[in-house]
């Protein structure tokens, strides 16, 4: 049957050469599957995104949006509000896909209960097998690590990394995008993942599919870890019981940036719940 056409959908910001590379990639491996790709140039200063301008400048598969800092949720979202295909693909700008990549991915998508899917992950560069077949979260820090393989089918997983997801673009609409209200990085992934199994999908890992990421030292742009937390917090304020909230915030209370990433929650409210029910005389 098919899933029909895919747009892959690659947020960058100053991904230098490798973003040239990972577009040739797709392209090449992907030769009998209709798709097109779609990045999304987030205000880079490195000319990146002019280069694929100018590489695929005859290619109506490829195309570049301009975005202005958005960060990676925002980037993804723009770049999906242009696509028009049936199922979208977010790939980081540093990916090798092998040959059949996408299509084995997609395939998955025909069950409708399927809301996601990705793959396993490699290092690019370091021929050492797959590095793992989704992530976790380790305990209350919401630091996540890697898990091993668990079968030889596709299968469920908790969460996937955003380097590659896939999802159908009329579910991702109904999901309601990734969440804008993340800073630039950090948690923007696992957030769509635990929001997609708790509207009632499941998220599965194909580990058949290998795609192979550069897992960089150094991102090429500030990464602040008190952004990062509140990523995290939003996401556990959003989803989240009381008594999982309050672990969390227990733990998370002795990091330095605690305070300053609290801080941004309460910039963000003028009144407290309180007001807010006497204001309109709810009584809950």
């Amino acid at each position: 049957m098919g899933v029909g056409k895919v747009s892959v959908v690659i947020p960058a910001f100053n991904e230098g050469e490798n973003l040239v590379d990972t577009v040739h990639c797709i392209l090449n491996n992907s030769a009998q599957q209709d798709l097109e790709v779609i990045v999304v140039d987030d205000g880079s200063t490195d000319g990146s995104g002019d280069r694929v301008e100018r590489t695929f400048v005859e290619d109506g598969r490829v195309s570049v949006v301009r975005g202005v800092e958005q960060g990676v949720a925002g980037a993804r979202n723009l770049g999906a509000s242009g696509a028009t295909g049936e199922v979208l693909v977010f790939l980081d700008g540093h990916c090798y896909t092998p040959p059949g990549c996408i299509a084995s991915l997609t395939a998955i998508l025909e069950n409708p209960e399927v809301g996601m899917v990705g793959p396993a992950f490699a290092s690019l560069g370091h021929g050492k097998g797959p590095r793992g077949l989704g992530v976790t979260w380790r305990d209350c820090s919401l630091e996540i690590q890697w898990l091993p393989q668990q079968g030889k089918t596709p299968y469920p997983v908790p969460l996937l990394i955003g380097a590659c997801q896939a999802m159908r673009r009329e579910d991702f609409g109904t999901l309601g995008r990734y969440d804008q209200g993340m800073t630039r990085w950090g948690s923007e992934d696992l957030e769509m993942c635990l929001r997609v199994w708790l509207m009632g999908y499941r998220v599965l890992v194909q580990p058949q599919t290998v795609v192979f990421h550069l897992f960089r030292k150094r991102h090429p742009y500030e990464v602040s870890g008190a952004k990062i937390l509140y990523n995290q917090l939003r996401m556990v304020l959003l989803h989240m019981s009381t008594d999982r909230i309050a672990r969390v915030f227990d733990y998370c209370k002795a990091k330095p940036e605690f305070s300053r990433s609290r801080r941004r929650f309460q910039i963000r409210r003028h009144y407290d719940d309180d007001w807010f029910f006497s204001r309109f005389s709810c009584h809950i």
